[in-house]
Parts: C-alpha cells; sequence; structure tokens
C-alpha cells in the first residue's frame, strides 16, 4: 500500500488550445510515474463518493481487482501493520486484496473517492473499497471486533442501492434511447405520479411519529421537501393530463400504510435509507436526461444528507433490533423496485397509464412551493 500527495505530481497551469489560454491548476496523475504505472490501460471505474465522520471506520472487503481513494477533504488513518495518516490531497494505492480499515480524523472526519478499477469479466457490484464485510468474511480484522449491526444494516443498504443501479429503468436512463423526446415525457409523467404520493409519505409519518427527535427530523424533512412534485410537474408545462397507475399506486400506498404501522426505527429505514437512497442513484443520473433542471439538481444535493440524518438518528437508539430492520429494509427495497419497474415500462412505451378526472388528481396533490403550508400542516398533528 502507498500514499502519495498530490503535491507531488507535475503541474500544469496552463493550456494552450484554439489560440485559447486556459490558466488554472492541472495535475494528471499519469504524469506520476508510480501512479502512472498503477493505472491500468482499459478497465471500467467503479466511483463511488466515501464519507467518514470523525472515528468512524470500516473494515474493508478483500478486493479482486486494484484500487484507489482521492483524500478529498479533512483526514484520517489507513489501518494495518503500519497504520498511515493521510489527509486532502492524497491518493492511496489499494493492492488486489485491499485495505484493512480506514477511519475518520478528528475534527471534521474524511471525505474521499473510492475508485476501484474492474477488470474484464468483473460486475458492475463487485465490493467497493468501503464496503464492510459480515462478520468473519474477507477483510474482517478479529483485532477490531466486528463492524457495528447498524453499519452492516448500511452496507446491506448498499447492496440493495447496487442491485438498482443495474435495474431496467437505471439501464435506460443510461441509454441513448432515453434521450427521446416520448420516453423522457412518459419518464417525467410516471415519476409524477410517485413524486405526489412521497409528499403524502411524509406527511404520514410527521403525523404518526411520536419520538421526540424522530420527529423533528420528520418535520425537518417535510420542510426540505414540501412543493417538490410541484416544481417537477413545472417541467410538463401547463398542458399536463394528471395520471394515475395501478403499480405505482399499490406500491405507494403500501408506503403511505407503513407510516402508521411502523415502529420510528422502521419508518427511519423506509424513509431515509430505503426511499431517500433510491432516489439519490435515480435521480443523480437523470440530471443528465434533463440538464438545467432545478428539480433533478436539488435532490442530487440533498437525497444523501437525508440519508445521513436517518442514519444519525438510528445511531442514537441504543439497542437496535437489526433483524426487524433488515425486513422493513428487504420490503422497502421490494416496493421501490416495483414502483421505478412501472416507470420503466410507462416510460419504454409499453403500457400507459390510466387518466383520471383532474378534480380527483387535484385533491390527491399536496402542498406548493410557500412554506406556510408547512407551518398550517406541523400543527396538526398534535389534534390528531
Amino acid at each position: 500500500m502507498r500514499v502519495i500527495n498530490t503535491a507531488c505530481i507535475p503541474a500544469i497551469e496552463s493550456l494552450k488550445t484554439d489560440e485559447r489560454t486556459l490558466l488554472g491548476l492541472f495535475k494528471d496523475f499519469r504524469e506520476h510515474p508510480e501512479l502512472s504505472a498503477f493505472f491500468p490501460e482499459a478497465c471500467r471505474l467503479s466511483l463511488r463518493w466515501v464519507r467518514l465522520s470523525p472515528d468512524q471506520s470500516f473494515s474493508l472487503r478483500e478486493l479482486p481487482e486494484r484500487g484507489m481513494l482521492v483524500i478529498t477533504d479533512g483526514s484520517g488513518e489507513v489501518l494495518g501493520g503500519s497504520p498511515r495518516r493521510v489527509q486532502a490531497g492524497d491518493v492511496v494505492l489499494v493492492p488486489p486484496g485491499g485495505l484493512p480499515g480506514l477511519v475518520g480524523g478528528a475534527p471534521g472526519g474524511l471525505s474521499a473517492i473510492s475508485i476501484h478499477f474492474e477488470g474484464e469479466g468483473a460486475r458492475w457490484d463487485t465490493p467497493c473499497l468501503c464496503a464492510t464485510p459480515a462478520p468473519g468474511g474477507p477483510g474482517d480484522d478479529p483485532s477490531r471486533g466486528a463492524a457495528p449491526p447498524l453499519e452492516r444494516l448500511v452496507e446491506e443498504n448498499e447492496v440493495h442501492a447496487r442491485e438498482f443501479a443495474g435495474s431496467p429503468l437505471m439501464r435506460l436512463i443510461r441509454s441513448e434511447r432515453a434521450r427521446g423526446d416520448d420516453v423522457k415525457r412518459r419518464m417525467l409523467g410516471a415519476l409524477q405520479i410517485w413524486s405526489d404520493a412521497f409528499q403524502k409519505v411524509l406527511c404520514a409519518r410527521v403525523v404518526f411519529e411520536s419520538h421526540p427527535a424522530a420527529s423533528a427530523i420528520a418535520e425537518r424533512h417535510l420542510a426540505d421537501e414540501i412543493g417538490h412534485n410541484r416544481r417537477l410537474a413545472r417541467m410538463h408545462g401547463p398542458s399536463r393530463v394528471p395520471s394515475w397507475d395501478r403499480g405505482i399506486a399499490a406500491a405507494s400506498s403500501w408506503f403511505i400504510e407503513r407510516m402508521g404501522s411502523a415502529s420510528t426505527e422502521e419508518r427511519t429505514v423506509l424513509v431515509h435509507f430505503v426511499i431517500e437512497r433510491c432516489a439519490d442513484v435515480l435521480l443523480t443520473a437523470a440530471q443528465a436526461l434533463f440538464p438545467g433542471s432545478n428539480y433533478f439538481s436539488t435532490h442530487a444535493q440533498v437525497d444523501a444528507d437525508h440519508f445521513k440524518l436517518g442514519h444519525e438518528l438510528l445511531k442514537s437508539f441504543p439497542g437496535l433490533d437489526v433483524a426487524s430492520l433488515r425486513g422493513a429494509l428487504t420490503e422497502g427495497w421490494q416496493m421501490m423496485n416495483m414502483i421505478c419497474q412501472r416507470i420503466n415500462d410507462i416510460a419504454e412505451g409499453g403500457e400507459a397509464t390510466m387518466d383520471v378526472p383532474a378534480p380527483y388528481a387535484r385533491a390527491g396533490e399536496l402542498a406548493s412551493d410557500s412554506p406556510r403550508e408547512v407551518a398550517d400542516f406541523i400543527p396538526a398533528r398534535a389534534a390528531v
């Protein structure tokens, strides 16, 4: 394992192209002999963003291929026989087999880009550099103990997210045919049905939540999201006809019902782990289809933060029953996959949505961009 600071990479301070000079500081990793030798000539790249809080650690899975960590912010420590301090600007070269572990440093933790070089025939879901193994699995370090149950739940959530990244809808979004106007129009229409329903999911959570800390997060989450369905609707223009789909409606109703019947911990998993992580994958990729869209760019920024809200909340609960949370996690991803499969089917044109009368559709919509509507809604919790 080697750590190379970017200060050692030769700088390109100007670039003259077509008689234009671009000023700034550029560094080509291949200009550093050791980095250049480390890069494969041709490969697929698996890129993931890593964030570790102070003293938060990961035990790393065994990797079939080499990879690297580019530390973008903060500092931490690469664990092993000879622990190494790393900080922003460092590049950690990870040999096949991975690293024994990584821990965020004080006071601000660590952020990094995880780069995995996938060899010929490698699967898209090969483990990332920051994957936490099951106890006793490859890369587990007995001297540091097994990963906490919540962190194993986070990794299980990432497995679901990686599976979703290879779903038909995500393959469609990455394809050329998704750039057709008809496909985009149908995709937006189907996504609108779920976006309207999601507002009801958040409102139901606020109404039924009784735990003080969870209630505060639920209200903050609703305040962040309220009106986003109308922001999406404005992308259709005034001629959009409200529509309904039996599959999306059924799966959406399941989430709404679970806000009333689930425990605080299960609600947190469904909203912050399942829905927000799925949205992070989906809406970030969809930015390429809808450049300049305020709706997609906003969600690309906030969905990861909403996931962290739920993670921090669960960390504050002692004695988590992870078995029940794993059940909620699996069921939630199954329902989200059902919704996204329907969105894919509609976008592909295989099956159209059902149109419903406009007054019914308006009654089902909730929230505008006005913060006043948030204030009007939230006090209603006390009367329920």
